[in-house]
């Protein structure tokens, strides 16, 4: 606390601060004591005037004492003077009025009170009420009472005005003293030190480093100047190091910038390639020429069961990898490698157990231990050495890193290939949707044709053999031209075309093989549909054209394109319509429908059936909103 209490005191802004506090508070007590008197000197002031006027109305009274003055006059005369005495010993501060305190005013005040109210006031009341002369040798004594009072007054004053003027004399002698000593404490407190401490700059500036500034206070401006020297002595360090600094620093920065090369090959390299044994055959030659380790072994857990399983090696025998499992079970598990989140060493030169022989028969005195997670991906890279090479914290990070985007780049091969195989899987599934709502019916037709064909060879029915060989006919020729119709549209390269020219594509094979009229108009500048929507809208272009020319008994069809914010794609035939009470009990079975639904779906899209009109007519109508085209 006393430390404390002494740097508080030591503070320039403390000391500054008091000194102020301190001056202000005289001044502003000075003035007011000086208000003060000039107070004091203005209420006696005020009370010898009233003295003057009592003196006038004691002449007044005995005057109008007389019986040839109007007696209100008189009593006036008497109240005026009450008053003027009751003012006199009451006083009034805020005129300012007020007798001095001092004992002879007092004295002299008192006696005036009791000589009006006991012999002159009575005097004067009977030579009013007798109609005798008033005696004016007592008015005469009872004026002189009055100035000796007025007299002992303005003794009062003159001692206060000397008080006044000695005062004034005080704060003139004090203000010219007090400005030369706040000059000497600001020239010692702060303009020299500041001065010294310019110098010292100025010396700095011009390249002096020995510069340094000595300082005599424990104040700021001494912190300032401690800070100063500090900072002249690292600079002077700086300047004398420089070289080696510098030559430090670009080894560092050298370094860094390998790392960040050798980390952004690692992530190109991981990014751009899909297949698992690539992905670790780049990763291990890349990871072992910079580590410059001796073997390198990536294990992965299974998704299923969690066991660690080798996925790649490098450098290891097959005898090793035999051993892989003990490994596993022996070291990896005690450890708990997997549950930290930092590298490990081993040291298995100091290790025991026939599974760490194997590796150390081997001619492997150490290895380290990275953890390779991600969201779906869990496992270990293990780089053995055969001599003691300790890894730097930059390589450690390094790896950590590189062992991360190992697990990434595995994830998204992973996902890529399921991806691939989810894409066949739908793709046969609609392949088989449009088999079933094609060719298989076709084939169901002839299944049933054939029926008849036998019975009527059977029976002999000319008639009906007839019938059922042209039903067959008429069915292998319509089963044809579907098998056409969908190995020409599963072989269709769409992505090779822009959209619109798709759409023109599929017109024109459907008027080839339909021979009904298709016109395409085509409005707005919107955004080119990217290839997963181009690819699932031109499907549901081919599947209304192909109901068309299925069902629809139509000669003309318009295909209308919309593309503006959203996408509308409309195909209107003149057909004989669709009946929606048909739609909706057959809406299990009819999978055109539901291929189109479905493939809209994929792309956030909608797909609305409706009767183009009362008399015939069927409409179909793909909507494509602006938010759908955003996120696909």
């Amino acid at each position: 606390m006393k430390i404390s209490f002494a740097r508080f005191v030591k503070s320039l802004s403390v000391r500054l601060l008091l000194l102020t506090l301190i001056w202000v508070s005289f001044i502003s007590t000075t003035v007011a004591y000086t208000m003060m008197l000039n107070w004091e000197l203005e209420a006696s002031s005020a009370a010898t005037n009233m003295i003057e006027d009592l003196r006038y109305h004691s002449f007044r009274s005995a005057l109008f004492a007389q019986k040839q003055y109007p007696e209100e006059d008189f009593l006036d005369e008497l109240k005026s003077f009450d008053e003027h005495i009751e003012q006199l010993k009451t006083g009034d501060k805020w005129k300012p009025l007020m007798m001095p305190d001092s004992p002879e005013v007092q004295e002299a005040f008192k006696g005036i009170v009791h000589c009006w109210n006991t012999n002159l006031k009575t005097e004067l009341l009977f030579a009013r009420e007798s109609g005798e002369q008033v005696p004016m040798q007592k008015v005469t004594i009872f004026v002189e009472q009055l100035s000796v009072l007025a007299d002992h007054i303005e003794a009062n004053r003159s001692g206060l005005l000397w008080q006044l003027r000695y005062l004034q004399g005080l704060l003139i002698v004090l203000g010219i003293g007090s400005l030369f000593a706040i000059e000497f404490l600001l020239m010692r407190w702060v303009i020299r030190p500041l001065r010294e401490l310019g110098a010292g700059i100025d010396k700095l500036w011009v390249g002096d480093l020995n510069v340094r500034v000595k300082s005599a206070c424990d104040d700021e401006i001494g912190q300032i100047t401690e800070g100063f020297n500090q900072m002249a002595e690292r600079l002077k360090d700086s300047y004398e190091n420089l070289e080696q600094k510098v030559a430090d620093k670009t080894a560092s920065v050298e370094e860094k910038n390998n790392h960040l090369r050798q980390l952004y090959e690692m992530t190109s390299y991981l990014a751009h390639r899909q297949d698992i044994d690539d992905i670790f055959e780049g990763f291990q030659n890349r990871v072992l020429g910079l580590t410059l380790a001796d073997a390198c072994l990536v294990q992965l857990m299974d998704e299923e069961d969690d066991v660690l399983g080798v996925a790649a090696s490098h450098g290891l025998a097959g005898d090793i990898l035999k051993a892989v499992n003990d490994w596993h079970d022996a070291v990896i598990s005690a450890e708990n490698i997997l549950d930290k989140s930092y590298p490990v060493f081993l040291n298995l030169s100091e290790m025991d157990g026939d599974h760490i022989r194997v590796f150390t028969d081997a001619g492997f005195r150490q290895c380290y231990c990275f953890q390779i997670r991600s969201a779906n991906v869990k496992g270990i890279c293990t780089l053995f050495y055969q001599t003691r090479r300790p890894l730097s914290s930059p390589h450690m990070r390094l790896m950590e890193s590189f062992s991360t985007h190992l697990a990434v780049a595995i994830e998204n091969a992973r996902l890529s290939a399921r991806d691939e195989q989810f894409a066949i899987v739908q793709e046969r599934q609609l392949f088989s949707q449009g088999l079933h709502d094609s060719i298989a019916q076709t084939l169901s037709f002839l299944n049933l044709q054939t029926q008849f064909l036998t019975d009527a060879i059977r029976n002999d029915d000319v008639h009906l053999r007839d019938e059922s060989l042209e039903n067959i006919r008429e069915g292998v020729q319509e089963c044809y031209v579907d098998v056409r119709e969908l190995l020409v549209n599963y072989r269709e390269k769409l992505h090779k075309e822009n959209f619109i020219d798709g759409v023109k594509t599929v017109i024109q094979r459907f008027e080839a093989q339909s021979r009904v009229n298709a016109e395409l108009h085509v409005t707005g500048d919107g955004v080119e549909p990217d290839p997963c929507q181009k690819l699932q809208i031109i499907f549901i272009v081919q599947e209304a054209l192909s109901n068309v020319r299925k069902h629809a008994e139509a000669e003309n069809v318009d295909v209308r394109i919309d593309n503006d914010k959203d996408l509308t794609v409309t195909i209107i035939d003149d057909g004989i319509g669709i009946d929606k009470d048909i739609v909706e009990v057959k809406k299990g079975r009819h999978v055109g429908l539901s291929i189109m639904a479905e493939r809209a779906a994929r792309i956030g899209a909608t797909v609305e059936v409706t009767r183009a009109s009362p008399i015939g007519g069927t409409r179909v109508k793909l909507s494509l909103k602006e938010e759908a085209r955003q996120l696909s």
